[in-house]
């Protein structure tokens, strides 16, 4: 007698989906949607939708035979070995591009809420003062923003930050020519030289071993006395420790974190006791609609892979071509 075939599975491994946003762009295919707390192993398992907080090792993938695509629920992919998982004949997606709105309006936020002292003279306000000089804002129009990566979510801030009437500035080696052209952004080959022109440095980078730490404290010291650092991208890409040094000198005004390196921060986060900081808790992503967004993205993405399509969110390609070529339907 033949051994049944084990069940096809998707499997969701981001507490934060809904199973029914995985499952209706999968209906029609014979898999089933199951949510998992830690990386299943063995067959039947044809895609993981990893969030960014769960991390897949080379071991994990090895032990998936049946693995056709992770495709990850955000944008990021520094948690997923990329290469390993093409090498087994999988596809590997991400969800860019489902919370361009959100982080590029909480950037604002974050530009806005620097420059004009909001939170300093909230603090001021509710510690007994009424006095309009408990802090110095700035106007945001003729002020430069150095925009530090001209994707999707950079091209995003330049345009709000356009609307402001603030010069724009962008340091992005790869970044098409067009995107500059077209919104009239000052383009700088040297991070040096942008960071050193700008009045807001706003990073918007993934974290690879290219632009892990970044701004370290060379980069900062090239930043223009009392200038601003906005992240909302990783914070794997700021020496903190360095950061928090130039806070303290004064040679920064303050800078506003949606990232840390540790996720919450330990007691005694140096940073959370400087009085020019915002942290938020890695919230610039989020809205109701965002919420929802990159699951349904990815379960679409599983599911072109299933039905023997390219997925359009892809970043690596399988190479041994036996795995992702296969039609379940």
């Amino acid at each position: 007698m033949t051994p049944s075939r084990p069940r096809q599975r998707v499997v969701l491994l981001d507490a934060f989906g809904e199973l029914d946003d995985v499952a209706e762009p999968l209906a029609g295919l014979p898999v089933e949607v199951v949510r998992a707390k830690r990386v299943p192993s063995g067959p039947g398992v044809v895609a993981l939708l990893p969030g960014p907080r769960t991390k897949l090792t080379a071991e994990q993938v090895a032990a998936l035979p049946d693995l056709r695509v992770v495709a990850v629920t955000a944008i990021g992919y520094d948690h997923i070995p990329v290469q390993e998982i093409a090498a087994a004949g999988a596809w590997v997606t991400t969800s860019a591009g489902y919370c361009t709105d959100e982080v590029a309006e909480h950037t604002l936020a974050f530009v806005l809420g620097l420059l004009r002292k909001v939170t300093v003279l909230d603090r001021s306000v509710r510690q007994g003062r009424w006095d309009v000089l408990a802090a110095r804002p700035r106007t945001a129009a003729g002020s430069v923003l150095g925009v530090v990566g001209f994707g999707r979510i950079g091209q995003a801030v330049a345009d709000r930050a356009a609307a402001l009437g603030m010069r724009v500035a962008a340091y992005a080696p790869k970044g098409p020519d067009d995107a500059f052209e077209e919104r009239a952004v000052e383009r700088h080959d040297s991070l040096t030289a942008l960071l050193a022109a700008a009045d807001v440095v706003s990073l918007h980078l993934p974290l690879t071993p290219a632009t892990e730490g970044i701004i370290d404290a060379d980069a900062l010291a090239a930043m223009k006395p009392g200038a601003y650092l906005v992240n909302v991208s990783r914070g794997g890409l700021v020496d903190h420790r360095a950061l928090a040094d130039a806070l303290r000198s004064g040679h920064l005004a303050g800078a506003a974190l949606d990232v840390l390196p540790t996720e919450p921060p330990p007691p005694g986060e140096p940073l959370l006791a400087l009085p020019d900081v915002i942290v938020n808790p890695h919230a610039a992503w989020y809205s109701p609609e965002a919420r929802r967004r990159p699951f349904r993205m990815a379960a679409a993405y599983v599911a072109d892979v299933l039905s023997g399509r390219e997925p359009a969110g892809a970043i690596a390609r399988p190479r041994p071509a036996s795995r992702a070529g296969k039609d379940l339907r």
